[in-house]
């Protein structure tokens, strides 16, 4: 009797174990995050880099942010990471210059000073986005949906490219050239976000 009492109760605890099992894969299983691919910084830059002049700015962007492992394969969010980084890194340099350029009077025009003020709209959006994508690399990139990575680095771009329509009619002031290359890193830690997979 005590050995029919023991078989029923085996096989009763051998499905609650299954169905607690496939219970726990099933709600993991909803949010997992597809592989990451390990490329070397001379990897993904040749991957994502249309000119040489964009290659060289990715190297240089990805070997500063890598620092002694710089040659080493690293996953493809720790390189959009680095590059999410500069970006901001570049975002603070240029409002801190276009700041003291106001503060010291170097703006005479009225119409140049609604422009910085403008630019610089431009520059809090942008950094807005880009500290949310940073945000979502530090989790793996696919912490949020799908979209959160791309909606991210466009509205980056978008947050340059205000600033840039604003300054249009001033081609010749330091925060034109500035922006530009903020631009520039803005793109390319979009398409190093890219190669993250959704």
């Amino acid at each position: 009797m005590a050995k029919a009492a023991r078989t029923i109760h085996h096989p009763l605890l051998l499905v609650f174990v299954l169905i607690s099992l496939l219970a726990t894969l099933g709600a993991a299983g909803g949010h997992r995050c597809p592989p990451v691919p390990s490329m070397t910084a001379e990897g993904a830059c040749t991957a994502v880099s249309g000119t040489r002049r964009m290659r060289g700015l990715c190297l240089r962007t990805l070997r500063a942010g890598a620092g002694a492992g710089a040659g080493a394969a690293a996953l493809v969010t720790q390189h959009a990471a680095a590059a999410v980084r500069a970006a901001l890194d570049a975002y603070a340099a240029t409002v801190a210059a276009a700041t003291s350029l106001l503060d010291g009077g170097a703006v005479p025009a009225d119409d140049e000073k609604a422009a910085f003020g403008d630019c610089m709209v431009g520059y809090g959006r942008a950094r807005g986005a880009m500290a949310r994508v940073a945000d979502e690399l530090a989790g793996g990139g696919c912490d949020g949906p799908a979209g959160d990575l791309r909606a991210g680095y466009t509205a980056g771009l978008r947050g340059m490219d205000a600033c840039r329509r604003g300054l249009l009619s001033y081609p010749a002031s330091p925060l034109y050239s500035r922006n530009l290359a903020d631009r520039n890193v803005t793109l390319l830690a979009a398409l190093l976000c890219s190669l993250v997979p959704a």
